[in-house]
Order: C-alpha cells, then structure tokens, then sequence
C-alpha cells in the first residue's frame, strides 16, 4: 500500500546523511568512551553502555526486519505485530563482559549494513505504508526517520552522560589538588 507523501531525492539524500550521523557519533565516542564509567547505571536507569547496546538492538532487531519484511512480503505491515525495540531488549548485567570498544564497532558495522539497505530502495518505495501501532498507515520514510530520531535522543542522553562524568571527575581532580596544597602548606 503506497502512502500520500512523496519522497524527494533531496529528502532521501537528507535520511542518509541523518542515518550515518550514527557512525560519526560512534567513531567519535571510540576516544572517550574509555575515559568515563561507561558501564555505571545512573539514577535514570540505563547506563551509557546499555544505551548503547540499545540503539544496535534496535537497528538489527527492529527497524531493518520490518523494512526488509515490507519488501518480501509485499504487503501492509502492522507494526503492532512486531514487539517494540524498548520491550525486546535486555540490558547487560553487571557479570556480563562489557567490550565498549567491540559495541561500539558493531554499531557502526551494522548502520553501514542498514544504509546499504536505505540505497537499495527505490524512490517510489519509501512512500510504501506500515501501519502504526496507533493504526495509522505511516510512509517507509516516516518510519526510518522515527528510527533516526530515537537514537538521536539516546545520542544526546549519552552525550550528556560523558559530559557530567567528566565535569565529575574534573571536578574531583580541582578538590584533590586544593587537598595537596594544604597539605603542603
């Protein structure tokens, strides 16, 4: 079932570039992402390590079946059919091993798999409809851009993590140094 919403060129070249923003963002935090406790659960619950881990989940588990699914089967797909990314994934537990590095490569391996898959898809097919979990038939395009925004706001919910973390341990280097020079004086 094919929507209203026409796709542009433009639009699809502006969905690519927002999808590879991901592997940007994860080749960036390969330098940091070390120097913070990455594996710490903060008081909101998720640490930057399962955010992480979360985000792969729902590139390869979530949105890129449902896209493959909406061209093998050629039919209107009810995304209230598949369980949501949120409510399939499990967090790593504290005795699981927690390679941040080895995360952090399959993210990126798995999002140049998904926009080869965006490639392959022709103009005309990303106005193709999935139904919502709301019933409301939604554009291909509208769909992988909801994917894009998600990660964005656990982007920024990680960044935001690295940041207070390394506020937090400069901060306890400044009081360490005061302690030094009373000490000293």
């Amino acid at each position: 079932m094919m929507t209203d919403q026409k796709i542009t060129q433009e639009e699809f070249e502006q969905l690519v570039d927002d999808a590879s923003y991901l592997q940007d963002e994860a080749e960036a935090l390969k330098y940091v992402i070390d120097q913070v406790p990455y594996d710490e659960t903060p008081p909101d619950g998720m640490s930057i390590f399962n955010r992480l881990k979360l985000i792969d989940h729902a590139q390869t588990e979530y949105y890129r079946p449902i896209i493959e699914r909406v061209f093998s089967e050629n039919r209107l797909i009810n995304l209230s059919d598949f369980k949501s990314f949120e409510e399939s994934f499990t967090r790593y537990s504290d005795e699981e091993e927690k390679d941040i590095q080895k995360t952090l490569n399959k993210i990126i391996k798995h999002r140049a798999g998904l926009i080869n898959v965006f490639r392959k898809i022709s103009l005309i097919d990303w106005e193709r409809g999935v139904k919502d979990t709301n019933g409301t038939v939604i554009s291909l395009y509208s769909f992988a851009k909801k994917l894009i925004q998600n990660e964005r706001k656990i982007l920024k919910e990680i960044a935001d993590l690295v940041l207070i973390y390394q506020n937090e341990k400069l901060k306890q280097k400044e009081i360490d140094t005061k302690i030094e020079q009373r000490k000293s004086s």
